[in-house]
Order: structure tokens, then C-alpha cells, then sequence
């Protein structure tokens, strides 16, 4: 080729480049009215990733109608992820639900200036992107996926492929950070007729579970949350941590769940830095899109810039947390709100519909204290018969590892006899309140029964799956609908899934010799 030839088709392909970098998803080419399609997405990705040697994209996973879920994989390393000794992890996933577009249209437009503008957040940390889980919901405009499943209440279960492809790619990697971009909707009636609406166009909520680093909640509540939300404030949107419910009359107002059931629980319960973002709905998918979508970049970017600034302290908190998982001897299965006298009511930004003017009001019947209402001590392991497919199926979507007994054998067990079971509400959810009676006694256990040891990183997240009380086990109503292990709760009858007590280590080592 000629030196002439040679730099014609150089500027050829640098100018495909910077067209690709440069290239506008169709929401904005559209002046902010129409959303963009699932193979619209695919259409803008394909280059824009093609165009840097800064990101790469690798499929996460398949939908329930065959959809290909793109994760975005950035680093200004040369290899992704080979500086987590330095640099934390962060891991940002968009759209769990299908009518809550605005989080996969920012992350469209991140992902653009990641490669541009905004190039330095990726100097103290690697990102990966998932810009929308539920690409068959999008499509639909519906708030589950094909399966009418809603996604981001499947955590526990996994019985949905993309549900379970976001956690086999976070099990892969167990970033240090992560972030679940979703929409809340502003227009409620009991706020309606109170005389105004929530007016909050950004709220990010941290990890509220006991079950988790104390450290790690701390850290979120006290210096993430405020740092980003005054970046988010500079950039002219209206910022407050996240809250749930109605404060009136019999209603409540909290700082969101304690549920492992959602994506960000689930993931905190590794010891991760794990948020939600709600950015502000107005009632339908398609109203305000350029406010919504502006205010979600404003998000992500300045979640991005607070992790950066933070990079160090983040890495240390997390590796300290990990470290130590197993060090907690009790699992806190049942947990309550409640109110704080030092801060009976909540001041947060408002629309008074009276006024027409956007201002702030007290919120009362606030309970922003998280407390224990029951624990029980940590098994060395747990122990059921091989002929549960069901939960050996579940702890392997999981990654849960689990032994096989290849002898019969002698333990000290623990079993649970249900008592009774009454139905109750939590967190204006329906649950059941369940009365058990342990049985202990020294037994032999056969050969072929599975033997679930209580250690590893799913330390936190074993017994409050498992454990017949938790208000977020697999028995619980909240385990998704259909899925979950309704039968193993029974009246006057022992529950199947047995506790081989602290005491029986030793046995277990000699097993898995």
C-alpha cells in the first residue's frame, strides 16, 4: 500500500472513530421524544465500543424471548481489572424495570462520555456497565419481563435468566461498588391528597440490612450519599437520600427495605458497597424524558466522580469487611423500623400542589432506625436430602458451594418443628410469622445427604435464605410468588433443611478431606 493509500484509509477509520464517539442515541436524535429501541441500543453500542480501545462489550446474558443482555466493560488500563489491588470495582446496572426507561437512556449517554469528556472518572476505577437488564420489558413497556416476573423482587430465588445473568456476572468479579439505576413515581394519591407530590429528581439509597458490615452502612449513609448528592445538587436537580411509604395517618415513611429479595441488598450481602438510584417518574414512561434523563447522567457521573474521590477508603472498607465475614457468629433473620426520637420527622423537597411552588415539608410517622427484632446463631452448616432438587438447583444459581456426605455419620443436629404459621405484614408487604420448636439431638446422618457449609462469601446470605424464621427466606412470601418453598412450612411438622451446630467444624473438615 502507498503512503498515500496508507493515510487515506487512516483517516478513514479515524474519522468512523470519531463519528462513532460522537454518535446521539435516538432519544436525544429525536429532540428528547422518543425512546430508544432495544436494537437502536445495539445499533449505537456496536460502534461506540469499536471506536476505543478503552471498552470492550461481552453478552451478560439472554432474555426470557432470546434478547442478548450487553455488559460494557471500561478501563484506561490496557487490562481490564488487573489493578483491583488499587482500584475498586464498580459495577452499574440499569432498567430492571421495563417502564423505567430513563436510567437505560443516561447510561447510553455515560457510556459516550466515558470515552470523552468525562474520561478521567476512570483514572481510580474499572466499570462495569449493564445499561438494561430487562430488554423484553423495555420493549413491552411493561414493568416485568416476559415471564411477568418483576425482576428486582427475584433476588433470592433466581428463577429468571436475567436476574440470574446479573448475578453470575457480579459473583464473577464481586465489585467492591454497585449501583441499581431505577425510577420511582412521584404522582401518589395519598401524597395527591395531602395536597402535594414528592419532588425529589434524584434519591440514592445505601445498604440498610444488620447482616451487613456495619462499616460499610456507615461509610454509605454518612459520607457517600452526602458527597454525591451535592454534586447532583450543583448540577441543578433537587437530591435526598431515598425514602419509601406515605406519612400519613396510619402510613410510615423509611429509608427503603431491609429485603435481600432486590438487587441491591442481595449484592450488599457479599459486603459490597451496594446503592439505588430513584430518579424521578411523573407518572408515565414517556413524560419529561430530557429532564429525567439529564438528571440520571447527572447521577451516574456524579456517582462515578464520589467513587473516585473515595477509591482508597472504599477498597479498604471492603476488603476489611470481607475479611471478616465469617467472624460474625449470628445471623439477624427478622428486623423492624423504627421511629428516632432525636429526628421525629423527615424534611424533604416537595411540590405543593396548593402553592404550585416547589418546597420542602416535614414528614411525619418517619422510622429511620433499622433494629434486630430476632437472631439466631450461625450454623457450622446446613444439612438436607439429596432428593431436594429444588434447593440444590437454587444454591447452584447461587454459586453456593455444598458437599455430598459420602458416609454415614454421626452429628449433633438441630431440626425445626413448625408450629404455627399466621399470616402478617412487613414493611406493608405481606409475610408469615412463624413459631418453630428446635429439637436437638445427636443422629446419624446417611450417605447422599447434602451438607451446606455456613462459610465462604455467601457467609451472610446462607441462613437468611435458609432459615425458617427470616422474614427474607426462600419459605417467605416475599421469595417470589410461585417460585419459592411454600410446602416446606407445615403445620406440626419438622422442616427439612437441618442445622449441624458451631460445634461440628471438625466433622466437616474430616468430610472434606
Amino acid at each position: 500500500m502507498s503512503i498515500r493509500m496508507f493515510s487515506i484509509a487512516l483517516s478513514l477509520l479515524l474519522a468512523s472513530q470519531v463519528q462513532a464517539m460522537e454518535s446521539r442515541t435516538q432519544l436525544e436524535e429525536s429532540g428528547w421524544k422518543t425512546l430508544t429501541s432495544y436494537q437502536q441500543m445495539m445499533d449505537y453500542l456496536q460502534p461506540l465500543v469499536a471506536s476505543s480501545t478503552k471498552v470492550s462489550m461481552v453478552p451478560m446474558g439472554t432474555s426470557v424471548s432470546g434478547r442478548v443482555i450487553p455488559a460494557l466493560y471500561f478501563s484506561n488500563d490496557p487490562v481490564f481489572a488487573s489493578q483491583r489491588a488499587n482500584k475498586p470495582l464498580v459495577m452499574i446496572s440499569c432498567q430492571q424495570h421495563g417502564d423505567e426507561p430513563s436510567g437505560k437512556e443516561a447510561a447510553l449517554i455515560v457510556a459516550r462520555k466515558l470515552l470523552n469528556e468525562n474520561s478521567d472518572l476512570l483514572d481510580n476505577l474499572d466499570l462495569i456497565l449493564v445499561p438494561q437488564v430487562n430488554p423484553d420489558g423495555s420493549e413491552l413497556g411493561t414493568r416485568r419481563n416476559a415471564n411477568a416476573m418483576d425482576l428486582n423482587r427475584n433476588h433470592v430465588i433466581l428463577s429468571e435468566p436475567e436476574s440470574l445473568a446479573l448475578h453470575q456476572l457480579f459473583l464473577k468479579w464481586l465489585p467492591e461498588v454497585t449501583l441499581d439505576v431505577h425510577e420511582y413515581n412521584a404522582i401518589k394519591d395519598p401524597w395527591i391528597e395531602a395536597g402535594f407530590t414528592k419532588d425529589a429528581d434524584e434519591m440514592l439509597g445505601g445498604v440498610t440490612n444488620l447482616n451487613i458490615d456495619p462499616n460499610i452502612i456507615r461509610f454509605s449513609r454518612e459520607s457517600f450519599i452526602p458527597d454525591m448528592g451535592k454534586g447532583v445538587a450543583a448540577d441543578g436537580f433537587r437530591f435526598h437520600r431515598y425514602i419509601v411509604g406515605d406519612p400519613f395517618e396510619a402510613g410510615v415513611v423509611r429509608f427503603s427495605t431491609t429485603a435481600i429479595n432486590d438487587s441491591r441488598q442481595s449484592m450488599g450481602m457479599y459486603n459490597s458497597l451496594s446503592f439505588i438510584i430513584e430518579g424521578k417518574r411523573y407518572a408515565n414512561t414517556t413524560n419529561e424524558l430530557e429532564k429525567r434523563t439529564r438528571g440520571q447522567v447527572s447521577a451516574m457521573l456524579n456517582f462515578l466522580q464520589t467513587s473516585n474521590q473515595h477509591a482508597a477508603d472504599m477498597l479498604a472498607i471492603v476488603k476489611q469487611a470481607r475479611a471478616t465475614m465469617e467472624d460474625m457468629d449470628q445471623s439477624h433473620i427478622q428486623m423492624e423500623y423504627y421511629a428516632d426520637a432525636n429526628h421525629p420527622v423527615l424534611n424533604f423537597p416537595v411540590f405543593d400542589l396548593k402553592s404550585w411552588e416547589r418546597t420542602n415539608r416535614d414528614l411525619e410517622n418517619f422510622k429511620p432506625l433499622v433494629k434486630i427484632r430476632k437472631s439466631v446463631y450461625k450454623p457450622a452448616a446446613y444439612a438436607f436430602p439429596a432428593t431436594e432438587m429444588r434447593l440444590i438447583e437454587l444454591l447452584k444459581r447461587h454459586q453456593i458451594p455444598f458437599q455430598t456426605l459420602q458416609r454415614d455419620d454421626d452429628f449433633k443436629t438441630e431440626t425445626y418443628r413448625v408450629q404455627h404459621i399466621v399470616e402478617a405484614i412487613d414493611e406493608e408487604k405481606p409475610t408469615y410469622l412463624v413459631d418453630v420448636h428446635k429439637i436437638a439431638r445427636q443422629e446419624t446422618l446417611q450417605s447422599g445427604m447434602i451438607i451446606v457449609p455456613v462459610s465462604g462469601s455467601a457467609a451472610n446470605l446462607i441462613p437468611l435464605m435458609l432459615e425458617p424464621e427470616s422474614t427474607w427466606g426462600i419459605v417467605s412470601p416475599r421469595a417470589t410468588g410461585k417460585y419459592r418453598f411454600a410446602d416446606y412450612l407445615v403445620e406440626g411438622q419438622d422442616y427439612p433443611v437441618k442445622r449441624l451446630p458451631p460445634q461440628d467444624k471438625l466433622n466437616l473438615e474430616k468430610l472434606a478431606e
